[in-house]
């Protein structure tokens, strides 16, 4: 009989696949400030960096770190950014940028990207621990004492949604929000494999959201859906982080370019 702790163990498997996707985005060259974090997205033949809209709107200043000897770069293409008049006010808060070739080479030297498959649209959110979130909280970034060494390390949580009646008094949107729960007092630290205080969350902003299929445990499969991008750390709850459907990416997406992917039954990006 398989039990929850053969089911955290097949989250944690999915560590290494969710990193290698994952990139933490800075803008300051002289102490490597962290700005937020982005996902690497292909699909119908293009490669996107998938963030929020607050992370990428600064597009042009911002580098990717590609490794520790401090090897980075600015990366080139055309952004597609929902826009809104009060960035503050805005609940989608998404945007992506397609990358040019001058750039691509480089991370993917570092970096895999997400399939089309591998992205959940239409999916059902259920209130249990199914889900996680890896991003790059400011606080994880810094140079090692006495080094040349830029240490970077990532931060993975375990979550649940919350029910839909509570996103009004956030003025989220179940259709298009997902709010999940940051339980600061009982985080996992992936580097010691067990749990205490986690970090502020400053920095985490354009991470995914990921969902680890029980029925997984059956096949032993590695392979966790992106459900959203997470975006806001709610200032009126800090037990709280909400995020975008993924739904919402791909519908900005198919809103500039041609390409061949299922419409959402949930979202239509007008």
């Amino acid at each position: 009989m398989k039990t929850m702790e053969d089911y955290r163990a097949l989250q944690i498997s999915s560590l290494e696949l969710m990193k290698s996707c994952t990139c933490i985005i800075m803008t300051d060259t002289s102490n490597y400030k962290a700005h937020g974090t982005g996902v690497f997205v292909h699909i119908g033949g293009h490669y996107f960096l998938v963030s929020a809209a607050h992370v990428l709107e600064r597009h042009g200043e911002f580098f990717i770190f590609l490794s520790q000897e401090y090897e980075i770069i600015k990366p080139g293409g055309d952004t597609y950014i929902n826009r809104t008049e009060d960035r503050e006010k805005d609940t989608i808060d998404i945007a992506v940028l397609r990358l040019d070739a001058d750039c691509l080479p480089h991370i993917l030297r570092s970096y895999s990207f997400l399939q089309a498959e591998d992205l959940a649209i239409n999916h059902i959110f259920q209130n249990e621990e199914f889900y996680t979130f890896l991003g790059y909280p400011a606080t994880r970034a810094k140079v090692l004492y006495k080094t040349d060494i830029f240490d970077v390390t990532t931060f993975f949580h375990f979550t649940a949604p919350l029910h839909s009646e509570k996103y009004a008094g956030f003025g989220s949107n179940p259709h298009v929000n997902v709010m999940v729960a940051y339980n600061k007092k009982s985080a996992y630290d992936s580097r010691k494999g067990t749990f205490g205080t986690g970090p502020d969350l400053y920095g985490i902003s354009g991470c995914g959201l990921w969902f680890t299929d029980p029925l997984d445990l059956k096949t032993g499969i590695i392979r966790p859906k992106l459900v959203a991008i997470m975006t806001d750390w709610s200032i009126k709850n800090r037990n709280i982080i909400i995020g975008t459907r993924i739904d919402v990416v791909t519908g900005m997406i198919k809103k500039f370019l041609d390409i061949d992917f299922p419409d959402s039954s949930i979202v239509t990006v007008s």
